[in-house]
């Protein structure tokens, strides 16, 4: 592991771009607009279509998906290119003024190849970006994303040959160490070789996923505060509500958001900051675009505000994605980033065990073979569940007037805090120190108002979505927990921490010792005077053995065909490797 250096004082100036007239830092800031509101790079995730609906609803700038650059800049092979990145004539992506300002993200740990890569988009984007705060372990993998925190070399290595090499500035989006010491030595260690903006994930590489915890932006501050002068600083992290978005600003000094999870659950995230932008921006979109989007409006009754707007029906947002998707003029978006779009819109009406049935019949769609056969597969799926959602609200499951665009403050002032489990919001994962492996869907607005932002704070924001009938709404209702249990029934028993805060709507298993669900039992097998549960450990057992009698299984599969090779070639035969495999398997299965 390369040692980090210490911090310079003065900071020394970033090397000369070779490109004459290449805009830099807040310079180049200033002639993109200034974005404040940013759509960060997600897999799969914030494509083209993703991308103008977000800036519908206030988003400024936005980032394609992560490409990996070895493959994006291919000679040999351009299907993985044109795949991720339509650049045929009629394509809007990457186009000004339907696709600007954007930036490109690339994975990398070889400079030639990533400005290979870089070079086929220099005409269609603001900037490239090199991912360093990807902590998945496909990142680790292929020695990418935030496994080259480490590799301070290479990082500035790659950074400066861009910087050097390209028209367009490079810059950089990372994750924070755990002491401020080294994450400030780290991002000046970025900025010196050459990134004309630096992104700051106030979280650690260790911090995902059920793990992540809240973002610090005390350390996202303190970055500001040292090199915001020389160039901009974005934050990103914990700003899941429309809410959070101007004071992360405040509080960290950056001179933007970026969001990713909170988008991609409400694309409205900021359109209480923007969306006068927003209306702007529609008007500037083809006329096909336009007319579809109107047909959308025509779901919304009653009058709404439409400048401090933060929460919409599911079906009305997912209806604008689809007619944008319908009505791109060349590319076409994937089925995995439609229905993964779509789960996470209906996802609080799920959460409430409402209209499941929809939830299997989105599973099946998009199998069509045509584009257009996949497209009203989608559309049939939300149409199913607009009328399910105006059934509810006529049977009383759902408040009145709550169908359209509902501000924060009606939320709290006319909903009592809560809103609809129709409309799309916000997804919180708690970080209470005893629960951080579960997920809550549901929460009071008040807390997330007074919430607090240290890493290690007990405090746990979430969202109520409660229906107007809860008492029999909660026996149908499903959490995402690690064990899947059902909720309870007349049959069964409620988890021992049914009236815990925030409560658990598992079933118990019948042989839990704490009376619990898997989730539940693991947090009250531990602390002081805790007893352990025989039946979920031993159930744990199974499964880590039955794990690993199929990874035995498939080492043995691996091994007969390799012995089955060198046989051919005149080596050792395949008999005794399958007697050694066959004990290997047994073993391992005991």
């Amino acid at each position: 592991m390369a040692s980090s250096p210490t911090l310079p004082d003065p900071i020394p100036a970033q090397p000369t771009p070779r490109a004459p007239g290449k805009l830099e830092g807040h310079e180049w800031w200033t002639s993109i607009g200034s974005p404040k509101y940013v759509v960060a790079p997600m897999v799969d995730q914030s494509e083209l279509a993703w991308r103008i609906l977000s800036r519908l609803h206030g988003a400024t700038l936005a980032y394609t998906p992560m490409f990996h650059a070895g493959l994006f800049g291919s000679s040999t092979s351009t299907h993985y290119q044109e795949d991720q990145f339509d650049m045929s004539p009629d394509s809007l992506e990457g186009v000004a003024p339907y696709d600007r300002p954007l930036v490109v993200q690339f994975c990398a740990n070889d400079k030639d190849l990533w400005l290979q890569a870089a070079k086929k988009v220099e005409g269609r984007c603001d900037a490239v970006d090199l991912n360093l705060g990807c902590p998945q372990g496909i990142a680790k993998k292929g020695r990418y994303g935030a496994f080259l925190m480490d590799e301070w070399e290479l990082i500035g290595g790659m950074i400066s040959h861009l910087h050097a090499h390209l028209a367009i500035p490079v810059i950089a989006k990372l994750r924070v160490f755990p002491t401020l010491e080294r994450t400030l030595a780290y991002a000046t260690h970025v900025f010196q070789s050459g990134a004309q903006l630096l992104t700051i994930h106030g979280r650690t590489r260790e911090a995902k996923g059920r793990q992540a915890g809240f973002a610090s932006w005390s350390k996202i501050n303190s970055i500001t505060s040292l090199l915001g002068s020389k160039v901009p600083i974005l934050a990103n992290g914990g700003v899941p509500n429309s809410e959070d978005v101007e004071p992360c600003i405040r509080e960290t000094g950056a001179l933007g958001v970026m969001s990713a999870e909170g988008n991609l659950y409400n694309p409205m995230l900021f359109s209480p900051s923007n969306a006068a932008g927003g209306r702007e921006y529609r008007a500037c979109l083809p006329e096909e675009m336009q007319v579809a989007l109107a047909e959308c409006d025509a779901e919304l009754v009653g009058e709404w505000d439409r400048d401090q707007a933060a929460y919409a029906p599911a079906t009305f947002l997912a209806a604008q994605y689809l007619a944008i998707v319908k009505t791109l003029p060349s590319t076409q978006t994937g089925s995995s980033a439609i229905k993964a779009h779509l789960f996470k819109l209906f996802r609080p009406i799920w959460a409430q065990g409402r209209h499941l049935e929809i939830r299997e019949s989105l599973g099946n769609s998009g199998r069509g073979v045509t584009r257009e056969q996949k497209d009203a597969e989608y559309a049939k799926v939300v149409d199913q569940m607009r009328e399910l959602i105006k059934a509810d609200l006529a049977a009383g499951l759902l408040p009145p007037n709550s169908h359209r665009p509902l501000t924060h403050a009606e939320a709290i002032a006319d909903f009592n805090g809560v809103v609809p489990y129709s409309h799309a919001q916000p997804y919180y994962r708690v970080a209470a120190a005893e629960e951080s492996s579960v997920l809550v869907d549901s929460t009071e607005l008040q807390v997330s108002e007074k919430r607090a932002r240290s890493p290690t704070d007990e405090t746990v924001p979430m969202f109520l979505c409660s229906p107007a009938n809860p008492e029999e709404d909660a026996k149908k209702a499903r959490l995402s927990t690690t064990d899947r249990e059902a909720a309870p029934t007349e049959n069964t028993k409620a988890c021992a921490r049914s009236s815990h805060v925030p409560p658990c709507v598992n079933s118990a298993a019948v042989r839990c010792s704490h009376s619990a669900c898997l989730a539940c039992c693991k947090i009250l097998s531990f602390g002081e005077g805790a007893t352990g549960c025989e039946f979920h450990e031993a159930k744990e057992r199974a499964q880590k053995e039955k794990n690993a009698a199929k990874k035995a299984a498939n080492n043995a599969k691996k091994a007969l065909k390799k012995a089955g090779q060198k046989n051919k070639k005149g080596g050792a035969g395949v008999k005794g490797v399958k007697e050694a495999v066959v004990e290997e398997v047994e073993v391992v299965g005991a």
